[in-house]
């Protein structure tokens, strides 16, 4: 791990901690590095993600899913290292809430059948979708559409048109799955949703596409946390 987490945590041994604690230590230290601090908005939009879950897993009303740490973790600033270290706590403090029975009440009356406890449901990929959050350049994006075209069950041009309710035509969608550029924001995102990626899979995808377009000017990028690869 490298030493500026390690410092931020003050401790050689992270495994105390939960991720919102991390990462608010984490930004408490960029903050006395660099005399600014990230807000929950700032972050937001660097991760792709809604304020709403940042702010809910920053303060430890929820733990976030792999991909969403990931995407935090980069929005940031943090490396490959200190990504693994808090995915390690991410799947301790996950395990412990998973486990953890609430005390039987007090002050009603015994049911005739014992309760049954549902455990805490985590937002997850669907299963089997590709996972874009490792994407590195367009080359790569336009490979994951594809796998994504194929997860869907590799509906035909026609019925993608369909589904985007013309926001896509068919000659956009074969530029796309065989464009070496980086597609059009709207059709990238009408082409994901037609696939059926939706929710927080698709806040993923859209976090990897606006790193994408700030690697392509270098002017914009320094201003992007998780920006560099």
């Amino acid at each position: 791990m490298p030493r500026n987490l390690r410092s931020a945590l003050r401790a050689d041994d992270i495994s105390k901690y939960t991720v919102s604690e991390a990462l608010l230590a984490w930004i408490e230290f960029l903050a006395e590095q660099t005399g600014e601090r990230l807000g929950v908005r700032k972050i937001a939009d660097a991760s792709g993600m809604s304020t709403s879950r940042v702010q809910a897993t920053i303060s430890g009303r929820r733990v976030p899913t792999r991909e969403e740490l990931d995407m935090l973790c980069m929005a940031v600033g943090l490396g490959k290292q200190s990504r693994e270290a808090l995915q390690e706590l991410r799947v301790q403090e996950e395990t412990q809430r998973a486990h953890h029975t609430p005390p039987d009440p007090v002050f009603f009356p015994a049911a005739t059948e014992p309760a049954r406890r549902i455990p805490p449901r985590q937002p997850v990929p669907a299963f089997g979708q590709p996972d874009p959050i490792r994407v590195s350049d367009t080359k790569e994006l336009v490979q994951a559409l594809k796998a994504v075209h194929v997860w869907g069950g590799s509906p035909s041009l026609r019925e993608l048109e369909r589904r985007s309710r013309l926001a896509l035509r068919r000659s956009t969608i074969s530029d796309m799955l065989r464009g070496e550029s980086l597609p059009d924001y709207d059709r990238y995102v009408a082409f994901l949703r037609a696939c059926g990626v939706d929710g927080a899979n698709l806040d993923t995808w859209v976090f990897v596409w606006r790193r994408l377009k700030a690697l392509e000017s270098p002017e914009a990028a320094p201003w992007m946390p998780g920006a560099a690869m």
